[in-house]
């Protein structure tokens, strides 16, 4: 009898060694299973498990807006038959293989965890962003986005979630893992497997590992003849109609839009009232954005021509609206 319970005893040791053996390692929150209604539904994750000497390290990805960038907690936990138990939580391991682990959790209704297992590396990557353009690409998606800040994206592309083209970002790095994380609700961090100069490599986890790839844009539209005196609409008496004052104004006054484009500033007038912004281009002088600007309405504008008598740009109608309004402005000699 004696033998037997110590046989019983030593395999619940063995088991649970087994287990913690299993689970040790990093894992990276890949995507969430919802079990709220009839159907499933998913949602990815921003968190990330570290097991390691009988100690779980949790950590979550903040949003770059948030203040807090970087929440880490750690926790002592333990192991009961198929269940993970720590700080008064406790989840049922449905699956765990080398690569994958599913953990299950009830809290008002049933949920499944979905990680998987990324693979320690020897050194952190050295990765430069700030002011540097790249073409992102991975399956079925592609665009173009411009590191313009060390906090602020600028999507130069045809695919963006915001409303005026802005994305915060930021680096979150984990023992000797680097994350690019983007503000968007359902964006998963980016591991960060390789990087040079021009090409850095992604992968991304969700229902599948995705690879994206981000190589650097060098070419630069031509910008030479943009400092000048330019004027919307164009002079009179060539038949484009002008656009009705604000009902304040008087009827007679100068409803067409002016800018002095100098190297370091823009002088902008109509209505009779002059404001002066100071300005800068995107990395591929695509874009003329006002730093101190950039989250209004006009803050950021496209250039959808420019030759030595003619600039065509592109901005917001109203804030937060996808709505555009293309505006086409002739070169002039000299400004009123």
């Amino acid at each position: 009898m004696k033998r037997a319970l110590y046989i019983l005893i030593s395999l619940i040791i063995f088991n649970s060694c087994e287990s913690s053996n299993e689970l040790e390692g990093v894992w990276i929150g890949a995507y969430q299973i919802h079990y709220s209604s009839n159907e499933p539904s998913l949602s990815s994750m921003r968190e990330l498990l570290d097991f390691s000497s009988n100690e779980l390290i949790y950590k979550s990805f903040d949003y770059p807006s948030l203040e807090e960038k970087d929440t880490i907690k750690a926790f002592k936990y333990s192991l009961k038959d198929n269940k993970l138990i720590f700080d008064s939580d406790t989840f049922l391991i449905k699956n765990i293989t080398q690569d994958s682990l599913v953990l299950s959790y009830y809290s008002t209704y049933k949920r499944d965890l979905v990680f998987k297992r990324i693979i320690k590396r020897d050194k952190k990557i050295n990765i430069e962003l700030k002011e540097k353009a790249f073409r992102i690409i991975g399956p079925n998606y592609s665009d173009s986005i411009d590191f313009i800040t060390d906090s602020l994206i600028l999507n130069i592309g045809n695919v963006f979630n915001t409303n005026y083209r802005l994305t915060k970002w930021a680096i979150n790095s984990y023992k000797s893992f680097d994350f690019l994380v983007f503000d968007h609700f359902d964006s998963p961090p980016l591991l960060i497997e390789k990087s040079s100069e021009n090409e850095i490599l992604l992968k991304l986890f969700h229902t599948s590992i995705q690879d994206f790839k981000m190589t650097k844009i060098e070419k630069k539209n031509e910008i030479s003849g943009i400092v000048g005196n330019w004027v919307w609409p164009f002079q009179d008496g060539q038949g484009f109609p002008s656009p009705p004052p604000p009902l304040s104004y008087p009827e007679n006054i100068d409803t067409k839009l002016y800018l002095r484009i100098r190297t370091d500033s823009i002088e902008i007038e109509q209505y009779g009232k002059v404001r002066s912004e100071k300005w800068k281009l995107n990395s591929t002088n695509g874009f003329i954005y006002f730093p101190e600007k950039i989250k209004t309405k006009y803050g950021v504008w496209k250039i959808l021509k420019l030759n030595r008598d003619e600039l065509i740009i592109e901005r917001n109608i109203r804030f937060y609206s996808r709505d555009k309004e293309k505006i086409k402005f002739e070169k002039i000699i000299n400004s009123r």
